[in-house]
């Protein structure tokens, strides 16, 4: 079977549809979000609206969505740093922009889904938690050591995350841990970020894909919506 693979699309609905465009040219049979389908970007709405369109999908919330789910957090990453006023106003707008079926969608989410495709176990989160259901260490770049540390209490032959924003795969004793990197945060590139999960007679292959799209448009519509935190947006993840 093969599986599409996308997180982190922060409310970028120009790369979303490369992606999915691009998955129907390969013959995806489902595809995997692991979060984060909002924030950052300009188009909230419409993202969460074209993903809700995807059949045979299977997502799980990330701490953008647990944003609008439970109010804004004191502290962020890693509790090391508080959100400053235009920070909190930013996503203020991303939640104001969107319907109460986006609202409903996306708070139906759950933190993390369990499957099995294949006669092989797969956990999908954003970002491994732990007992109080607070996101682990942040690691950019887990060596393969780390990932089994991460996701020591998960019984699973195939882990799929995201939150990083930096394509990592490792693999270990026929276990995989797969994080496709940022799809919305091209960061000073011209591609959309994704992958392809293909499982066939007990094999386990994973594919990295970028597709390049029209990222100035994206830029543009930022430069012209002026949001909140929109200029620290686009040197911070799109490098313009």
């Amino acid at each position: 079977m093969k599986i599409g693979i996308i997180t982190d699309i922060h409310s970028n609905i120009y790369a979303l549809k490369n992606v999915l465009e691009e998955f129907k040219k390969l013959k995806v049979e489902k595809i995997i979000c692991c979060g984060d389908i909002i924030g950052i970007g300009p188009n909230p709405d419409e993202t969460v609206k074209e993903l809700m369109k995807v059949k045979n999908l299977i997502a799980v919330r990330g701490n953008h969505e647990t944003y609008m789910i439970n109010g804004l957090p004191k502290k962020v990453h890693d509790n090391e740093r508080s959100m400053d006023i235009e920070e909190i106003k930013n996503h203020e707008w991303t939640h104001s922009k969107l319907t109460n079926t986006s609202k409903e969608f996306l708070s139906s989410l759950p933190l993390y889904k369990k499957i099995e495709i294949e006669n092989k176990k797969i956990y999908i989160t954003h970002y491994p938690i732990n007992e109080l259901g607070e996101y682990k260490k942040f690691i950019k770049t887990p060596k393969v050591f780390e990932n089994e540390e991460m996701f020591n209490d998960i019984n699973a032959d195939i882990v799929i995350y995201g939150h990083t924003h930096t394509v990592n795969i490792n693999h270990n004793n026929d276990k995989w841990y797969i994080n496709t990197g940022a799809l919305g945060c091209p960061t000073n590139t011209n591609n959309a970020t994704a992958g392809v999960l293909n499982i066939e007679k007990n094999n386990v292959k994973v594919q990295v894909i970028n597709t390049e799209y029209d990222v100035k448009a994206v830029v543009n519509e930022i430069k012209n919506l002026k949001f909140p935190f929109y200029e620290k947006i686009l040197k911070i993840f799109y490098e313009t």
